[in-house]
């Protein structure tokens, strides 16, 4: 049985393989693009003229920026157990946000007219598609070798009750992942699914290593809940000395976490039960992403701003930017920018109110505003003040979030990252004075699930449907 662990302790070559591939993709496509995108006719009458310099160089920049921003989406991370979708989406996302750099450094240079748009097309998208087609191919021949017999873990669960039945029925799930159980281990197994019934039942703990060294497991999985302390050590104990991966599954499934998972602290194995997926790498690609767009559409949004900026300085006195604290990252107050939509003097007679259709403070023009949602545009001064997040959940008044903190549940956790300027519940019709509970259920949806991919749905969704809604106002 040799066989079935082939290219155990091989995934570095392979993680190498993938760099070099990538990196000959982008080089060699973005010299064949260069000949693919000049004319037919102009090959017949001058023949293949040689790539010129600054096409070379920036070919090599990006293959460069590859290098560095593909280990950020974990591009190269073991993809055993992960849907293709997913890793595809990490590659477009990567791949994207080269070409975001090239196109920022080619406006900051002004360098854009020197190169031909369709040889960019063609080879930004050939790329990609080899990118892609590399990825399925691999997984291909990976799920052959592994229905084969090639690459496959053998394992047994140690527990036969409700937490082993999880394990067990995910694990054979997802069959991709090539992990094939040869047994449990336990007393009873009628709480085991019927496809699981007729595996090795192993009751006792030299059963259980005999088993294990007679029939080549790679890997024993405990899925005991932790009150089975005893049991738990005494299955530690009898595998010492045996050529066998041990895992331990924590016993938190029946516990309501947000984003959890495995970590080492100081040395200290960590479970995770409520942190935010922007975090680590994460939160660099986040704050790059934030830097980057938001000083792009402050310069293209600069004209309009200032054509907003005069309509609210003649249609009523006061300051053209309305400054009001909010709460923000980790629960600290910051100053958040917005065009001034009521009088200076509104505030004084009703206090701080949630703003609804019965408003009637607003300007006619600050109404115009509210209702299209460019009264929100100086808040991307806040995200280049690192305040705030392009996307996020929406800040609150410290009055709002301390009358709120202790009636809605979780409320506090959409402080674990940065308030945005738009967002998951605001892109789904969750604004103005509308339930707080689903409101904060969308926000915690984005902060557990939180991607690059997502933050450029909800631009395109803010485009489509954020900027007018029924519920701004």
């Amino acid at each position: 049985m040799l066989r079935h662990g082939l290219l155990k302790g091989h995934a570095n070559l392979l993680n190498l393989l993938l760099r070099v591939l990538d990196c000959s993709y982008i080089l060699i496509l973005g010299n064949i693009s260069y000949y693919l995108s000049s004319a037919h006719s102009h090959f017949l009458q001058r023949g293949v003229e040689t790539l010129p310099q600054h096409y070379f160089y920036v070919i090599v920049l990006a293959g460069i920026l590859a290098m560095l921003l593909f280990p950020l989406f974990a591009i190269y991370r073991v993809w055993r157990g992960v849907s293709t979708l997913t890793e595809i989406k990490n590659l477009t996302m990567a791949w994207g946000m080269v070409a975001l750099f090239l196109a920022v450094i080619a406006f900051m240079t002004k360098s854009g007219a020197d190169y031909s748009r369709s040889w960019m097309g063609i080879w930004f998208l050939s790329t990609w598609i080899c990118f892609i087609a590399s990825r399925i191919v691999l997984r291909l021949v990976l799920r052959w070798m592994r229905s084969n017999g090639f690459n496959h873990r053998h394992i047994i669960i140690i527990g036969t009750g409700e937490q082993a039945v999880v394990v067990a029925d995910r694990l054979a799930r997802t069959t991709w992942f090539g992990l094939e159980i040869q047994a449990f281990f336990g007393r009873d197994n009628s709480l085991l699914p019927e496809q699981f019934k007729s595996k090795r039942l192993i009751g006792d703990c030299d059963e259980l290593r005999k088993f294990v060294d007679e029939n080549d497991i790679d890997q024993v999985w405990i899925a005991l809940p932790h009150t089975e302390e005893k049991a738990i050590r005494e299955v530690i104990s009898v595998l010492d000395g045996a050529p066998v991966e041990i895992r331990y599954v924590p016993d938190i499934f029946e516990y309501q976490l947000m984003h959890h998972s495995l970590s080492e602290m100081a040395g200290v194995p960590v479970v995770n039960i409520s942190y935010s997926a922007i975090f680590g790498v994460n939160r660099l690609v986040k704050t790059i992403e934030d830097y980057v767009l938001s000083l792009i559409l402050l310069i293209l949004a600069s004209p309009l701003m200032m054509v907003l900026a005069i309509g609210v300085k003649l249609s009523s006195e006061g300051p053209v930017l309305y400054r009001q604290k909010r709460v923000g990252w980790n629960g600290k107050e910051f100053t958040m920018f917005k065009f001034r939509t009521m009088p200076v003097e509104a505030e004084k007679m009703t206090g701080p109110v949630w703003a609804s259709k019965q408003d009637n403070r607003a300007t006619p023009f600050g109404s115009f505003l509210r209702k299209t949602s460019l009264d929100e545009l100086p808040q991307l001064f806040n995200v280049l003040r690192g305040e705030m997040s392009l996307i996020g959940p929406r800040p609150e008044r410290p009055l709002f979030v301390e009358q709120y903190k202790n009636e809605i549940p979780h409320y506090m956790k959409k402080h674990l990252v940065k308030a945005g300027v738009t967002g998951w519940a605001q892109v789904h019709g969750w604004r103005g004075n509308t339930c707080l509970h689903t409101r904060i259920e969308h926000d915690l949806y984005y902060i557990e699930n939180w991607s690059l991919w997502l933050d450029m749905k909800i631009i395109i969704m803010t485009v489509f449907r954020g900027l007018i809604h029924k519920n701004a106002y």
